[in-house]
C-alpha cells in the first residue's frame, strides 16, 4: 500500500533543500500552478498555451524558459501570426529559431481562429464535447484529448496531455521525467506507461489535496537537467543519468534505489 501523502511530502522536502531562492519565493512562483482553469482565461492565453507546450516538447526546459519572453512576444497573438507572410514568418524563426516548432505554430494560428470562427470561444469548444467542469469524465476528455490531436500540430500523446494539464484539466503531463521518476518507484511498469503515470498523479493529487500542476512541477523539477530561473531549482535530483540519490528524501521508498544503487554502495 503506496503512502502517496507521505512520499510526496518526501519529494518536497527534498526540492526545497535544492533551491538558490528562499521557499517563501520559491511557493510564490507555484501559486499560479494552483489556480490553473482555462475558463478564467482569454482566447489568446490559451492559444499561447498550445504555443508554450509545443516548444517544450523534446527540449531542455531550461532552454525554453530562456526564451519564453521572447517568444512570448512574437507568438502570443494568434490573430497576428494567422496572416502573416512569408517575410514576417522568416524573421520570427530568425530571431526564435526553432524553425519546425514555429512552423507549427504557424499552422496552429490558422486552426485555432477556425475552432474561434466556428464556436465563438474556446470554452464553447470544450462544452461542446459536453465538458462543464475541470474533472470530465474518461470519455469525454478522451474524445476531447484526440480532437486536439487532430487539430493542431506538434500535439503527440505527452504534449496533449502537457496542454490539458495546463488548461486546469485534471490529467497529469506524463512526460518522461515524470514516468522515470514514477517507474524507478515502481509505481508503474515502464518509463513508456503513459496511461499508469496519469493514474498514479491522480493518485497523488488526491492524496495532498493541490491541483495536479502542482503535483507535476515538483516532480518534474525533481528530475530535469540544469538550473531553473523560473522556479529557482539548482539543478534536478532524479536525474536520468547519475541520478543524486544522496540528496533524496524518498529513497527509502524508491525500488531502483534499493535494487540500483544501495547495492553498489555496500560493496565498498
Amino acid at each position: 500500500m503506496v503512502d502517496y501523502k507521505l512520499l510526496f511530502s518526501k519529494f518536497e522536502e527534498s526540492i526545497k533543500k535544492n533551491l538558490f531562492i528562499s521557499e517563501e519565493e520559491f511557493s510564490k512562483r507555484l501559486q499560479p500552478f494552483l489556480e490553473m482553469d482555462f475558463r478564467k482565461k482569454s482566447d489568446k492565453d490559451i492559444f499561447w498555451i498550445i504555443v508554450y507546450v509545443n516548444f517544450y516538447s523534446g527540449i531542455r526546459a531550461v532552454t525554453i524558459e530562456r526564451k519564453l519572453d521572447l517568444i512570448k512576444s512574437e507568438l502570443y497573438d494568434y490573430q497576428k501570426i494567422s496572416d502573416l507572410d512569408e517575410d514576417e514568418k522568416l524573421r520570427i524563426i530568425s530571431k526564435i529559431g526553432f524553425p519546425k516548432k514555429c512552423g507549427y505554430c504557424f499552422k496552429n494560428a490558422k486552426s485555432f481562429q477556425e475552432l474561434i470562427d466556428k464556436y465563438g470561444s474556446f470554452e464553447n469548444y470544450v462544452k461542446s464535447f459536453n465538458i462543464n467542469s475541470l474533472t470530465p469524465n474518461t470519455d469525454n476528455i478522451e474524445r476531447l484529448r484526440n480532437d486536439l490531436k487532430n487539430r493542431f500540430y506538434g500535439l503527440g500523446p505527452r504534449t496533449v496531455n502537457h496542454l490539458l494539464t495546463d488548461l486546469g484539466f485534471n490529467v497529469l503531463k506524463p512526460d518522461r521525467v515524470i514516468c522515470r521518476i514514477f517507474f524507478r518507484l515502481g509505481l508503474i511498469d515502464s518509463i513508456d506507461d503513459l496511461n499508469g503515470a496519469i493514474r498514479e498523479g491522480k493518485n497523488f493529487e488526491k492524496a495532498i489535496g493541490k491541483p495536479i500542476r502542482y503535483v507535476d512541477i515538483i516532480f518534474v523539477k525533481y528530475g530535469q537537467m540544469g538550473k531553473s530561473e523560473q522556479f529557482g531549482t539548482k539543478d534536478g535530483i532524479c536525474l536520468e543519468n547519475n541520478p543524486k540519490c544522496q540528496m533524496c528524501n524518498a529513497k527509502e521508498f524508491c525500488k531502483y534505489y534499493k535494487e540500483k544503487i544501495q547495492p553498489a554502495s555496500l560493496q565498498f
